[in-house]
């Protein structure tokens, strides 16, 4: 007789432990539902000695120093990079922009430099401003709650300092 167990029930599968991933993983979980989080790469550790590369030398690279077609240098601690093959979201057709994909638990989170700039009452509303584009059809008031639940959640770095149109935030003391 054979013994078949049932598969695990979730109530959300996200996809991508990112910035939108993660944080929606927390959200939903602390609201009591199951949640599953698929991820294309591979846990990274920086601590680990064997992952830990941005204080290596050149010479320690596979190429021993020779030049490296990777942005950032071959030590960047970043599974990923502009191109990745196989990758369809990279750029979208008929633009030049390209995203940085990283293809590791977390994400872009990983290279994202703890810097999280809010848009301020002015961004919302250039159209009023210079006359160019259109005005979003929310402002800041309608987000600011949003902006104040991250900056307490993930823990942003700053100093509230005042400014017309870089709205003051919750952050931790710079270190």
């Amino acid at each position: 007789m054979q013994i078949k167990e049932s598969p695990t029930m979730y109530d959300a599968i996200i996809v991508g432990s990112g910035a939108g991933g993660g944080m929606s993983a927390k959200v939903l979980a602390d609201a009591g539902l199951k949640i599953a989080v698929v991820e294309a790469g591979p846990y990274f550790d920086p601590a680990d000695p064997e992952q830990m590369t941005q204080l290596k030398w050149p010479y320690q690279s596979p190429r021993r120093g020779a030049n490296t077609t990777r942005d950032f240098g071959e030590f960047d601690m970043a599974y990923g990079g502009w191109e990745i093959e196989g990758e369809p979201y990279t750029r979208a057709e008929g633009t030049e922009f390209d995203w940085y994909r990283s293809h590791m638990l977390g994400g872009r989170t990983n290279h994202w430099g703890r810097i999280s700039l809010r848009f301020g009452p002015n961004d919302f509303k250039h159209k009023d401003i210079d006359g160019l584009g259109e005005n979003w059809p929310i402002g800041y008031e309608d987000v600011k709650p949003y902006y104040d639940k991250v900056d307490k959640l993930i823990g942003v770095f700053g100093t509230n300092e005042g400014l017309p149109n870089d709205p003051d935030g919750f952050f931790l003391p710079p270190p």
